[in-house]
């Protein structure tokens, strides 16, 4: 009895083991028919989700903004960003002291009226200019601007538009 109680053992053992395998496989799979991502839904019935906000529409024209010195300071002197704006498209420059207009590179200008862009070092005559950032914020026909660069602290100023002649 004890050597047929054995036999059988080893006998069914293969297909003890198979039917094993079988079962926690299909235990960590995931079922034929995954049901899709739900779509957004509103949480309130009858209320659509809510849209992004318009972009700002940009009036055509140029905006000057001109800031003092920081008293005290040789190197801080005055300062000016002249930004443009023509069929949609915003431009500007920014001028240190005495140097030349430099253009803001990678002028972005973002749908709620903030814009970022920045101006490398660069040299007029023996003078150098350091690289600046700017910033600011386009509210109707007004313009408020951060300008910071490497060797002043950040300042502010604001200008009105001015109607390109046209």
């Amino acid at each position: 009895m004890d050597r047929r109680g054995r036999t059988g053992f080893r006998e069914s053992l293969p297909f003890l083991l198979i039917a094993a395998c079988v079962s926690v496989q299909s235990a960590c799979e995931y079922p034929a028919a995954t049901p899709s991502a739900p779509a957004a839904v509103s949480p309130m019935p009858g209320v659509a989700p809510a849209a992004t906000p318009p972009a700002i529409r940009l009036a055509d024209g140029t905006w000057t903004v001109r800031g003092t010195r920081v008293p005290g300071s040789r190197r801080c002197r005055e300062w000016l960003v002249r930004l443009t704006n023509a069929g949609g498209q915003l431009s500007g420059k920014v001028s240190h002291a005495r140097n030349t207009a430099v253009p803001i590179q990678n002028l972005v200008l973002m749908p709620d009226g903030s814009f970022s862009g920045s101006t490398p070092a660069s040299m007029s005559g023996s003078r150098r200019a350091p690289p600046a950032t700017v910033t600011g914020q386009f509210s109707g026909d007004t313009v408020s601007v951060t300008f910071d660069s490497e060797r002043c602290p950040a300042r502010q100023g604001t200008a009105i538009r001015r109607a390109t002649g046209g």
